[in-house]
């Protein structure tokens, strides 16, 4: 979806209502340690992808699931929370962003020697 200010802006708005909705009206819903990291607006403001990531992956993607059945409901309530014209469909996804970054920093790590060893080396030539 293009990124505009004003689309970044509503998006935001309903990042920020929708914590507010998890928060005091999901009360039928498990969320566990799950938390929305980004919301893109259509340009229309008539379509939201919500990506939630969380600590654990399998929770995660069992919580964008149980979302996506009760979308609707959330819809409701988010409507109540924003002032616009249109209250968005929601699209909820599971956002990899974390856990790529994850994976790639262990990658890093088991390849990459230490500090240690590099300051042992730096002594060394100096003596």
């Amino acid at each position: 979806m293009k990124k505009t200010r004003r689309t970044s802006r509503v998006g935001e708005n309903v990042r920020d209502a929708l914590v507010e909705v998890f928060r005091h009206d999901l009360k039928d819903i498990q969320l566990g340690w799950c938390s929305i990291s980004d919301v893109e607006v259509s340009p229309d403001l008539h379509y939201a992808k919500v990506f939630i990531t969380g600590l654990k992956e399998d929770d995660a993607k069992a919580t964008v699931e149980a979302l996506r059945k009760a979308a609707s409901k959330i819809r409701h309530f988010l409507g109540r929370r924003i002032h616009l014209r249109y209250t968005p469909e929601l699209d909820f996804r599971y956002d990899e962003t974390a856990m790529r970054a994850l994976r790639i920093e262990t990658l890093i790590r088991e390849n990459v020697p230490a500090e240690e060893t590099n300051d042992e080396r730096t002594d060394e030539e100096e003596a």
